[in-house]
């Protein structure tokens, strides 16, 4: 049993099992070395026990479109749930996206990683096939990859909760329910409950999970036909590889530069609020051109400019176009090939 004094004198119990690391003794700790040392020597300790860090990605450039609904959503994270189960994998937090995913687990090797993401894969295209709408999942494949240091894992749990917010502005990285995003340093979406798996009659379960296998825990709790993340991600266990909350906070809301560096690692395009960019514009103003504001700069100062958010950021010529000020067809002019998108 390990108990952690919560920075609001309460005490949080939590039970963590399988893994030696999970005996590690914890102890808040109060100045900025101490909690760095004790993140660095939960990440070492779980190296140490012979586990690696994936994370389980698809991209989502060649994939179309794949969940439609929210009740495709709801499956998609029951998926998630069950295939996690079946593999003995260990997931620290995941994102279900249109026509991708991104999920980050720990498990003992790489082949465990991909049985994980194929079986995954498989109940996803019998699900479809039962509801006789197929999709085309081509494009959804994986080769997971490791992750070997703390700060890449820091950066990687971020990249994965922020995935939805960074390109729908009407959620934020704690309102999108189909992730375990919602749940990081969230005491108050930690408190829902519902229904327990054991609780529910057999045909209940084998409509939820649209499948005959239902041996999975009593303790999985269902809410709204979906299987609550906090059932199975170790939300718990990813928190304590940040120095607290206001750490994490930090990682998904200013590390720009991080996510450019870890889209490029996934072969993943790299997605930005129009917040972020304008952040970097004001950057590159005051650095190259020694400018307190983007509206200082000449039509090549802002050409130069565009070229930066395109190439290593990103950016749509719409959302160059929006933040520069530059008319639509001079910014095709320069980026002839995204025009065409």
């Amino acid at each position: 049993m390990l108990t952690i004094f919560a920075e609001n004198q309460t005490f949080i119990s939590m039970t963590l099992q399988n893994h030696p690391f999970d005996d590690q003794p914890f102890r808040l700790p109060r100045s900025f070395n101490e909690k760095e040392n004790t993140c660095r020597a939960l990440f070492n300790a779980v190296i140490s026990s012979g586990q690696t860090f994936w994370h389980v990605c698809t991209p989502g450039t060649f994939q179309s479109v794949i969940f439609r609904s929210p009740n495709e959503y709801r499956f998609a994270v029951n998926a998630v749930a069950m295939s996690a189960h079946d593999a003995g994998v260990r997931v620290l937090t995941f994102e279900i996206m249109s026509n991708h995913v991104h999920i980050i687990v720990i498990s003992k090797d790489k082949a465990t990683a991909i049985a994980f993401f194929e079986t995954l894969k498989q109940r996803l295209i019998r699900y479809f096939r039962e509801l006789r709408s197929p999709r085309d999942l081509s494009g959804f494949v994986s080769d997971p990859i490791p992750i070997e240091t703390l700060d890449s894992l820091r950066n990687q749990i971020a990249y994965t909760n922020r995935n939805n917010y960074v390109i729908d502005p009407d959620h934020t990285p704690f309102s999108f329910p189909y992730g375990a995003n919602a749940y990081y340093f969230n005491p108050f979406a930690k408190m829902l409950t519902g229904k327990r798996f054991e609780e529910m009659s057999d045909r209940s379960k084998m409509r939820l999970l649209h499948s005959k296998k239902i041996e999975y825990p009593d303790d999985f709790r269902v809410l709204d036909d979906m299987i609550l993340p906090t059932s199975f991600c170790d939300i718990s266990l990813g928190e304590r590889f940040f120095r607290d909350a206001r750490h994490y906070m930090y990682k998904i809301s200013r590390e720009v530069e991080s996510y450019k560096e870890i889209a490029e690692l996934l072969g993943d395009l790299a997605y930005y609020t129009d917040d972020e960019l304008m952040g970097v514009i004001y950057s590159i103003c005051k650095k190259n051109y020694g400018l307190d504001n983007p509206s200082f700069l000449n039509v090549a100062q802002k050409n130069e400019v565009a070229r930066t958010l395109h190439y290593d950021y990103k950016a749509d010529n719409v959302k160059i176009s929006r933040l520069l000020r530059l008319p639509r067809n001079a910014v095709d002019q320069l980026f002839p090939m995204s025009a065409k998108k």
